[in-house]
């Protein structure tokens, strides 16, 4: 595309140059007359848990089962519990884990091959809660307390009860409350996702005492 569009009348002293790595070969002068396009990660439950929905097409998605777009919305509910854990740091994880997208169609693969064509009336909850947990995202997972955690939340989101109703906040002990969303289209879960609360600790079953560290960290980076 860009060799069709050199063709189209541009400038003749027309550059463009397209790199995802920092670059010290730029000129300087040449970087501040630049468009710089940047793609940033969503900040939040409700920002991450748009994207990776976002991931599976409307077309796709109406395809499945009702059992499985269920698992599919809490898989990427999950997801989104755990990249946006790291923002409490040391509370959060021990380490840093390059937890990413790849991770979580992957996944859904996985759910696809298990579940798509299968005449077993039990879902397989064992196996998909140890290809998830040990393998596509604790293969990433070091630390044994971190593989505890993540092993946790996929307990209490890979049940049964999933296909009926469950609570999407985990272990909040009724102080926080968001039911899963009822048996539709694409269409109802995108308006289920909109109706998520207020983003607090007590999303990741954590203290709500956890966030004032959160938002001391972020305001002395602010600051700097």
């Amino acid at each position: 595309k860009m060799d069709a569009f050199i063709a189209e009348n541009s400038h003749p002293e027309f550059r463009i140059f397209l790199s995802a790595d920092p670059s010290t070969g730029i000129p300087i002068g040449i970087l501040e007359r630049s468009i710089k396009l940047t793609n940033e990660p969503p900040q939040g439950m409700l920002a991450n848990l748009r994207r990776s929905f976002a991931l599976f097409s409307k077309e796709d998605f109406e395809d499945r089962d009702a059992k499985v777009k269920a698992i599919l919305f809490a898989l990427c509910h999950f997801h989104s519990l755990m990249l946006e854990r790291k923002k409490f740091g040391p509370m959060g994880y021990n380490m840093k884990y390059p937890f990413n997208a790849g991770d979580l169609r992957d996944s859904a693969q996985v759910l696809y091959n298990y579940l798509e064509g299968s005449s077993a009336v039990k879902i397989p909850w064992d196996d998909l809660r140890y290809i998830f947990g040990e393998i596509m995202y604790g293969g990433h997972i070091v630390d044994d307390w971190d593989r505890r955690m993540c092993s946790r939340y996929l307990l209490y989101f890979m049940r049964d009860e999933l296909l009926d109703e469950i609570e999407m906040v985990p272990y909040a002990d009724g102080k926080l409350s968001w039911p899963s969303p009822q048996p539709g289209g694409h269409e109802r879960y995108l308006e289920h996702i909109e109706t998520m609360p207020t983003e607090s600790p007590l999303f990741f079953g954590m203290h709500p005492n956890a966030e004032i560290n959160f938002r001391t960290t972020q305001c002395n980076s602010c600051c700097e």
